[in-house]
């Protein structure tokens, strides 16, 4: 039953956009607050304050994941009390609240039905870089995100007549608007004569052989791995709570006992027991980043310690809440988590292995790119 009332929710505000008013139903679109908390929308509602107690901590962390300004969506009855409320956890995620059959509310986190489109346009820059690329996607988060990728290599302050932007992005949207982060698949800068190529391939971009860009501040893999069996996803499937949780981490399989090490130098903030991680150390590292080690059999570094790059800390296990022996790995930078894949590098030149993958999808997408 609820199901239908959802979808008959979200076919009104589909069907309707902003906030309306029928006999017996209203639908409102909101602003998630500058303070505002879970705990204090269900106090402001009038919602049952259990729906928040009742969580496990992990869940009640998580709902600090909803960003401030993020729109959400209420559905009232003819009462003016509400029986449904929409709110997005992240890009993948939502918090869904309802009144079941029994007329008593519910909080579930389920998966956002977004709908997404792969865009490719060519656009000559007359304007400033940022202004060409709106006016012409009216998107402004995707001028913002191109300009990102190309930085280190484009100088925006000297722009020529002639020069033009090609583009292969995904744009995702929810309620008839614009939702999450517009994916840059695939561009080229043409300045003058020369052209300079980006293209993603999990996680990072590549130019048209291959090649990456490393800094000195990159991070390296934390251990030998067999496989990787959990990648960082803000929508992921938990295998023994069996409902949908984000996933902040890369977990790194292989057998009990492989050596774990510190991926940077850094000082030990915390080794110890955390509940749902196991035997878990956190290490502080410059500029506001902090990297996390969970599962482990076997701590090696104590509270408050300097580590240096590839120092063992800790052994591989399957601690606290876990299927089988790995490592849960993460980045977080000024208490946000990241992908970690976006940080740390493998190896100085991309494996051979890798490197034909990458090639093969560079190819193809530059052969779209070269004939918009």
């Amino acid at each position: 039953m609820r199901y239908i009332k959802l979808f008959l929710f979200l076919l009104l505000l589909v069907s309707h956009g902003n906030a309306f008013t029928l006999k017996t139903n209203a639908v409102e679109e909101k602003k998630w607050g500058n303070s505002e908390t879970l705990l204090k929308f269900l106090e402001q509602n009038a919602l049952p304050l259990k729906l928040y107690y009742e969580l496990d901590e992990e869940d009640k962390k998580v709902m600090h994941d909803i960003n401030i300004g993020t729109t959400y969506y209420i559905a009232r009855d003819c009462s003016r009390d509400i029986y449904q409320a929409v709110i997005p956890l992240n890009e993948e995620l939502e918090v869904h609240i309802y009144k079941d059959i029994a007329n008593k509310y519910k909080l579930e986190i389920i998966p956002i039905n977004y709908t997404q489109k792969i865009y490719k346009v060519k656009i000559p820059i007359t304007l400033s870089f940022i202004n060409s690329i709106t006016k012409s996607t009216h998107n402004y988060s995707l001028a913002l995100n191109l300009q990102r990728i190309l930085k280190r290599k484009v100088n925006f302050k000297r722009l020529s007549k002639g020069d033009e932007i090609a583009i292969i992005y995904k744009e995702k949207t929810w309620m008839n608007k614009k939702f999450g982060t517009q994916r840059v698949l695939a561009t080229y800068f043409k300045h003058k004569k020369s052209k300079v190529y980006k293209f993603f391939y999990n996680g990072k971009y590549y130019d048209k052989n291959a090649k990456v860009t490393i800094k000195t501040s990159s991070f390296i893999v934390p251990c030998r791995y067999r496989r990787i069996s959990s990648i960082f996803t803000k929508k992921r499937w938990h295998p023994i709570l069996h409902r949908y949780r984000p996933h902040h981490g890369i977990d790194y399989a292989n057998r009990v006992g492989t050596p774990i090490w510190a991926t940077y130098n850094g000082v030990v903030t915390y080794a110890g027991w955390v509940r749902g991680y196991g035997r878990y150390i956190e290490i502080r590292h410059p500029n506001g980043y902090h990297s996390v080690y969970g599962h482990l059999s076997r701590i090696k570094v104590k509270n408050g310690q300097r580590v240096k790059t590839h120092q063992v800390i800790g052994l591989m296990g399957s601690s606290g809440m876990s299927t089988g022996p790995h490592l849960h790995f993460g980045i977080k930078v000024n208490g946000k988590w990241i992908n970690p894949a976006n940080k740390i590098v493998v190896v100085k030149n991309t494996q051979s292995k890798l490197r034909r993958k990458i090639l093969k999808q560079v190819k193809r997408y530059k052969r779209i790119l070269d004939k918009l």
